[in-house]
C-alpha cells in the first residue's frame, strides 16, 4: 500500500513538472531564430556575451503587487493584508553563435 501511495506521489511530480511555465516557454521558443525571438518579444533589456560567440538576451519585468486582503475565514475586527511586493520576471533566452534560442530560464523574484 505505501509502495502504491509513493508511485502515484512520484507520477504526479513528474505530470505536473511538465506544466511547468519553463518547460511550455522552452517548447514555444527553442529553436527559433533572433528575428522570430525579437518580433514575438520586443528589444530585450539587456545581451550578455558568452564564450564561443554565444549570447544572453534578457527581458526584465516589474510589477508592483498591492496590499491585498487575507481571508481567514472567521470574523475578525482587525484586518489582514498581504504586504505590497515588487513581482520581478526575469526571462534569460540563451542563443548560439548562428542565433537561434537554445534554452530558455525564467526567474520570478518578489521584493518588499
Amino acid at each position: 500500500m505505501k509502495n502504491k501511495i509513493i508511485g502515484l506521489v512520484c507520477c504526479l511530480v513528474l505530470i505536473l513538472s511538465g506544466c511547468s511555465v519553463e518547460k511550455k516557454l522552452n517548447r514555444s521558443y527553442k529553436g527559433k531564430s533572433q528575428q522570430e525571438l525579437l518580433l514575438e518579444m520586443g528589444r530585450p533589456t539587456r545581451v550578455e556575451t558568452a564564450s564561443g560567440g554565444r549570447s544572453v538576451h534578457i527581458y526584465e519585468k516589474s510589477k508592483f503587487l498591492k496590499a491585498a486582503p487575507i481571508n481567514t475565514g472567521a470574523f475578525q475586527y482587525d484586518k489582514f493584508e498581504s504586504p505590497k511586493s515588487i513581482k520581478t520576471e526575469i526571462l534569460r533566452f540563451y542563443l548560439n553563435s548562428s542565433g537561434v534560442v537554445e534554452d530558455v530560464k525564467l526567474e520570478v523574484t518578489y521584493a518588499r
